[in-house]
């Protein structure tokens, strides 16, 4: 599974590579989004709620994981 390390990096840097991540994974892949910023967990979650694809969120001591499952019906992230 492949691991977007995002920890560190500002707004909306996390978000942009997301998009980026989710264009350039096949369908039916999954992989993880680390991110030590609330507000990067925040603005990513809304992303993809807004796009209907399927993750779910850990938290950890110091930062979250997000994992993100991108299906078939996940094309417009893409865009």
């Amino acid at each position: 599974m492949h691991i977007l390390d995002t920890r560190g990096q500002q707004c909306p840097a996390p978000l942009i590579a997301t998009r980026k991540a989710l264009r350039e994974s096949p369908d039916g892949t999954a992989f993880r989004i680390l991110t030590g910023s609330r507000n990067a967990l925040n603005n990513i979650s809304k992303f993809l709620t807004d796009n209907k694809i399927i993750y779910s969120v850990q938290e950890e001591p110091d930062f979250w994981t997000i994992t993100v499952n991108k299906g078939n019906d996940n094309e417009s992230a893409a865009k």
